[in-house]
């Protein structure tokens, strides 16, 4: 019994490890709006990977230049945990514990909320030969604890280098292990919660060798 008990719990810790080893992908998401594709992924516990491409339309049609984003809804509190962001435009800029508003091209929104953190790009980078395509690197002091509904996001775009603001300021979350999603503004996608096949396939076996192990045990009595 002792050596068929030791077998079991070896068994449901290595199919245990095997599940671990397949479900845990970086977190993915993607969604579009107005011509530009929207995708984070989480690279490890404290790094996310912001990344921005296409064509701007609609009333991003004119836009020419990033002028800042920022997120919230990441399970830190900014008033005292930080983010650096690296990427066109930016070198080790640190975050701002405050986010954009209606009204202003920069991260001036009165309040600073702690859970929000804002990324202002100066002078502002030109987005250059369309499609464009820009990458941002975020490291965080503290491990993400990215909310269900996923990252919120807000940006402004301009017509003229460190001039007004145009156009929406998207203001949508992007939910996490996602595919592809067209976005309109105050809407949130669902969560896809369908499990990965591999990790099906791994508590099939599981419990197989499990029901195997017991009806050798009940055998040798």
């Amino acid at each position: 019994m002792h050596r068929n008990s030791l077998s079991i719990k070896s068994l449901l810790a290595a199919g245990t490890f095997a599940l671990a080893t397949v479900a845990a992908p970086g977190a993915h998401a993607s969604a579009l709006f107005q011509g530009v594709t929207f995708t984070f992924t989480q690279t490890d516990a404290d790094t996310l990977t912001f990344r921005l491409t296409g064509t701007p339309s609609g009333d991003w049609a004119t836009a020419q230049y990033l002028a800042a984003f920022d997120l919230k809804d990441l399970g830190l509190d900014f008033g005292t945990q930080t983010g650096t962001a690296n990427g066109p435009g930016a070198t080790n800029l640190l975050g701002l514990n405050s986010q954009l508003s209606a009204s202003s091209v920069d991260c001036q929104s009165a309040g600073s909320p702690p859970g929000s953190i804002c990324f202002d790009v100066a002078p502002d980078v030109a987005l250059g030969v369309l499609p464009f395509d820009f990458t941002y690197v975020i490291d965080f002091s503290a491990p993400l604890n990215i909310a269900a509904t996923g990252v919120h996001l807000q940006i402004a775009f301009s017509e003229t280098q460190n001039g007004p603001k145009i156009g929406s300021l998207y203001s949508q979350s992007v939910p996490l292990n996602t595919p592809n999603t067209t976005t309109t503004p105050n809407t949130t996608t669902t969560p896809n919660t369908t499990p990965e096949p591999g990790t099906m396939a791994l508590l099939g076996i599981a419990f197989l060798g499990f029901a195997m192990m017991r009806r050798r045990s009940s055998v040798s009595r």
